[in-house]
C-alpha cells in the first residue's frame, strides 16, 4: 500500500524565519544537523537521519535536503528535473550580478544546447593548463620565503587567483598583471558583497552606498573590463563576432568571480591538509606518495583523495532550484513516506550532508579514507561538489584537472616548461592541534558536534575554517 506524501518536517512562522536567516548564514551543518536531532526525538521510529527539513528563508518556503538519495533525483530523476528551475530559484541572488546569457542560470531546453557550446569550447582551450598551473606553484611559493609562517586560506586564495587569471584572461607576471589581478580581485569582492548582502536594496547616496549598489557597479566595471581582453584576444576562447564577444565576457564574469576563487582556495586548503597533516600510521600522505614508484599507482591516489575530499568538504555547500510544479520524491527503501514539495517552494540541496549519508557511503561515511576511490570493482558513488545530473559543473574536468598539477607541483613530481624540478613544500601544522569542526570538516573526526561546526566553520558563500589555519612553510626554491 503506497504512502501519502508528507511535507518536510517543520513547521517555521514568520517569527523563526527571521532567526532561521541568521542561523543559516552562521551554520548550515549547526542549523541542518540540530532540526534532525529534533525529528529523531519527535519521530524516533524513522531512522533516516538526512531527513528533509522545512525552513522559511527570505519568507520563502524552503525544502532542505540532504540524503544522497534525495539530492540525487533532484539533479538526475528528468521527471523530477522537469518541475524545477535554477533561474528562478536564483533570480534575486545571482541575476542583477551574472547577466545573461549565463549557462548557471538557464533552464531546459536552452541549457542544453548552450552547455553543448561551451564543452566544446572548454575542450579546446587554447591553453596547456598543467603547464600554467605549474609555473604558478612555482612563482606563488618562490614569493614566500621557506621557514615562513603563512594563513592557508588565505595564500590558497592568492594561488587560486594566479591560476584562474592566468588561465583566462592572460595574466603576466609583471607589473601591468599585478594592477589587473589587483583591479580584478577588488571588483569581483565587491560583486560577492553585494551578492551575499543581507541588505538586499541597492541604494546609492553621495555619504553611502549599499554592498548591493557597490556590488551591481562592480558588475558594469568587470563587463567593460572582460569585454576589452576578449576584443583583444587577452582570453583562451576564440570569438567570431560581437554576439560571441559576450557570451564569453559573460561567462569570463563568472570563470573569475570571487566565488570561484574561494572555491578553489577551500578545495585546495582541503587537499594540502590532508597531504601534509593527516596522520596515516605514523606518517604523511605525502611520504606514501613520494615512495610510490609506480606513477600509475601514484597518479591514481592522488586523484582518489582528491575525490575524497570533494565528498568530505565540497567547497560550495549547496545549490538550489524551485518547484514550478508540485515535486514527489521517493524514500529509499520505503521506510519513511514520500516527501511532497509544493509548486513554489524553493529547494535546496545540501551536498555537504549527502556526502556524509551513511546509506551511500556506508559506516565510514563521515571519515576521510585517501583510498576509497581506488577499488573499481566495487565503485563508490561520487561526491557532489560539482552537482550531477544535466547541470554538472561545466569546469568539473578543468578544476580537476588543476588540483592534480597543484598537487603534482607540490610533491616535486612534474617538470616545468623550465626545466627543473617544480617546488618540493612541506607544510608543518603552527600552532597546536586544529579545531574540532575543522577536524570534522576534513572527515579526521566523525560525529563533530553541531555546535563545533558552527564555532570552527564558515559555509557561505564557500566553506573555510573561522580562524585562520597557520602553518610553517618549507621549499626549496630561490627567492
Amino acid at each position: 500500500m503506497s504512502q501519502t506524501p508528507q511535507l518536510p518536517y517543520g513547521s517555521p512562522t514568520t517569527l523563526s524565519g527571521i532567526s532561521e536567516n541568521f542561523a543559516l548564514h552562521s551554520s548550515l551543518e549547526s542549523f541542518i544537523t540540530a532540526r534532525t536531532l529534533a525529528f529523531q526525538k519527535a519521530y524516533p521510529h524513522l531512522a533516516d537521519a538526512r531527513s528533509p527539513i522545512r525552513a522559511k528563508v527570505l519568507n520563502r518556503d524552503v525544502a532542505i535536503l540532504s540524503s544522497h538519495d534525495h539530492v540525487h533525483q533532484i539533479l538526475c530523476d528528468d521527471p523530477v528535473t522537469l518541475c524545477l528551475s535554477s533561474s528562478e530559484a536564483y533570480d534575486e541572488l545571482m541575476a542583477p550580478f551574472f547577466p545573461p546569457p549565463n549557462l548557471l542560470l538557464l533552464d531546459p531546453p536552452d541549457h542544453g544546447e548552450r552547455k553543448r557550446i561551451w564543452l566544446e569550447r572548454m575542450t579546446s582551450l587554447k591553453v596547456d593548463v598543467q603547464t600554467v598551473v605549474r609555473h604558478c606553484v612555482l612563482e606563488h611559493f618562490r614569493n614566500v620565503s621557506s621557514g615562513s609562517v603563512i594563513d592557508l586560506y588565505e595564500s590558497m586564495k592568492g594561488l587560486s587567483w594566479r591560476i584562474l587569471l592566468s588561465i583566462f584572461l592572460q595574466r603576466q607576471d609583471n607589473e601591468n598583471g599585478t594592477e589587473d589581478t589587483t583591479k580584478i580581485e577588488a571588483l569581483q569582492e565587491d560583486l560577492l558583497r553585494g551578492q551575499f548582502s543581507l541588505f538586499p536594496v541597492s541604494i546609492n547616496t553621495p555619504l553611502w552606498r549599499s554592498p548591493r549598489s557597490k556590488g551591481l557597479q562592480a558588475r558594469q566595471d568587470l563587463q567593460s573590463l572582460l569585454q576589452s581582453k576578449v576584443t583583444r584576444g587577452k582570453c583562451p576562447f576564440a570569438v567570431s563576432d560581437a554576439e560571441e564577444g559576450r557570451d564569453v565576457a559573460n561567462h569570463l564574469l563568472l570563470f573569475t568571480s570571487s566565488l570561484t576563487a574561494k572555491a578553489m582556495a577551500s578545495l585546495f586548503m582541503a587537499i594540502l591538509l590532508n597531504l601534509f597533516l593527516f596522520d596515516r600510521e605514523g606518517k604523511s600522505l605525502t611520504t606514501e606518495i613520494r615512495n610510490m614508484e609506480d606513477l600509475d599507482q601514484r597518479s591514481n591516489y592522488i586523484q582518489s583523495i582528491i575525490s575524497e575530499v570533494e565528498r568530505l568538504s565540497p567547497p560550495v555547500v549547496g545549490i538550489m532550484r524551485r518547484a514550478t510544479q508540485d515535486v514527489v520524491l521517493s524514500s529509499k527503501g520505503g521506510v519513511a513516506p514520500p516527501t511532497l514539495v509544493p509548486e513554489g517552494w524553493d529547494i535546496w540541496l545540501y551536498f555537504l550532508g549527502a556526502g556524509r549519508d551513511y546509506t551511500a557511503f556506508g559506516e565510514t561515511a563521515e571519515s576521510f579514507l585517501p583510498g576509497r576511490y581506488l577499488d573499481t570493482r566495487s565503485p563508490q558513488e561520487e561526491g557532489l561538489a560539482f552537482g550531477a545530473g544535466a547541470k554538472t559543473c561545466l569546469g568539473k574536468d578543468l578544476i580537476r584537472t588543476i588540483a592534480v598539477a597543484v598537487v603534482e607541483s607540490c610533491l616535486g613530481q612534474a617538470q616545468t616548461s623550465e626545466s627543473n624540478k617544480a617546488p618540493i613544500i612541506d607544510l608543518q601544522c603552527h600552532g597546536g592541534e586544529l579545531p574540532v569542526g575543522v577536524q570534522g570538516w576534513l572527515g579526521w573526526q566523525p560525529k563533530v558536534k553541531p555546535e563545533d561546526w558552527a564555532k570552527d566553520m564558515k559555509q557561505l558563500p564557500t566553506q573555510r575554517p573561522r580562524k585562520p589555519i597557520m602553518v610553517k612553510l618549507q621549499h626549496q626554491l630561490a627567492s
